[in-house]
């Protein structure tokens, strides 16, 4: 049978061809225009996995500790001596044998990826991080501003341990969302004695070392307002308000700033052994700047040894040999040199989970008596009236 011409070979092919010339055409229903979109975003997607895997490189290279002076291990320290002993970010566990501190008490290190999604207390790295430190009981948890990286685990810890919560309203929301019951949260007043054991805590207004405006956003710059509930996004632990601590003892006084951060005038009325200060995104700042940042602390308080604090990379597991942060985030060298050049004084790593004595203060001097003069003790000052000791909280 003859089939009609519409349906042979030769008009078929007639017809492809046609259709490809005129494909993309105004007057033919059928085109391409979707081509050019798909490669499009062919390479938009490869760029963007070319883009994460060369991140994922850089954030393999980190500077080396080693070079700067590190604490060697001590013996441990005697009874009425108080110890250091640096456990990662601005966590610091602080001991004279009876009573322990610990500052903000951060062990979970989320990763960098996991930032992207709902994030909530590791209870696996709580736990091993305490049994490495050998704690299993805290008198109090100062929590120095509320974002992750400071309060997200502290009424965790504060659960485990038997502690009290301190820090500000936002703290105190973070600790609220975890559980803890409200008569172990206090909201401190700043400038105020708060007593545990032999220990005094004062809360200084501080600051939060400037961020890009973009990752202040994202971390969180306001008040925590309602309990955090975790998971949740990284946003919702914001920063509140931050403090320096300054933590006295009869065997010496520490001042501890948890970013590096500051208040003008507000330490000028403490002294303090040591200045504990965190280097974190230091070297990013201005010379004057830094400067500033040494006068209102460490200089301010009169401290003979400067350590840095808040330098490794706290998106990794906590180990004895952790690294800093690494080079594409923050530029080691440059924040330790920030500290260290401005000071006259020592200048001293701490490694995790390696304890370190405070020297006790010197005791003053005393003018020599003249011969044959025997020494008299004064009779002891009468209290002014209505003068009493705080209670421990």
């Amino acid at each position: 049978m003859k089939l009609p011409h519409t349906f042979t070979k030769q008009a078929i092919i007639r017809r492809s061809v046609r259709i490809d010339d005129n494909a993309g055409s105004a007057d033919f229903p059928y085109n391409n225009t979707g081509r050019p979109l798909m490669k499009l975003l062919r390479w938009a997607l490869c760029f963007l996995l070319a883009l994460t895997l060369l991140v994922a490189i850089a954030l393999q290279f980190a500077p080396d500790i080693e070079p700067w002076p590190i604490a060697p291990e001590v013996p441990p320290a005697k009874p009425g001596e108080v110890s250091l002993t640096f456990l990662g970010t601005s966590t610091l566990l602080i001991t004279d044998g009876k009573t322990h501190l610990l500052t903000d008490g951060y062990f979970s290190r989320v990763s960098i990826p996991r930032l992207f999604t709902p994030i909530s207390p590791n209870r696996e790295r709580i736990d091993e991080a305490l049994a490495l430190a050998g704690i299993d009981a805290l008198d109090a948890i100062p929590v120095l501003h509320s974002h992750f990286d400071h309060v997200m685990d502290s009424g965790i810890v504060a659960q485990i341990t038997g502690a009290q919560v301190l820090g500000s309203s936002s703290t105190a929301m973070v600790a609220r969302g975890s559980g803890l019951e409200e008569k172990r949260i206090t909201t401190v007043q700043t400038h105020h004695p708060y007593r545990f054991g032999d220990f005094t805590l004062y809360f200084v207004p501080a600051g939060h070392v400037p961020l890009p405006g973009i990752i202040e956003n994202w971390t969180g710059k306001g008040e925590i307002t309602e309990p955090v509930t975790p998971p949740s996004l990284l946003g919702a632990w914001e920063e509140g308000q931050s403090y320096g601590l300054v933590v006295e003892h009869p065997a010496g006084t520490i001042l501890i700033q948890g970013s590096a951060g500051m208040q003008p005038g507000e330490l000028d009325r403490y002294q303090a052994d040591y200045a504990l200060l965190a280097s974190a995104s230091l070297g990013k700042q201005s010379e004057a700047y830094q400067q500033a940042f040494m006068d209102e602390t460490a200089s301010a308080v009169g401290a003979h040894t400067v350590i840095p604090v808040h330098w490794d990379d706290f998106f990794r597991k906590l180990e004895p040999d952790v690294r800093p942060l690494p080079w594409m985030l923050d530029n080691l060298d440059a924040s330790f040199h920030a500290l260290a050049d401005r000071h006259h004084g020592d200048f001293v790593v701490l490694k995790p989970f390696r304890p370190f004595t405070l020297t006790p203060p010197a005791a003053p001097a005393t003018a020599p008596l003249p011969q044959g003069q025997s020494p008299v003790s004064p009779a002891p000052a009468a209290p002014p009236p209505g003068a009493s000791d705080d209670a421990n909280n």
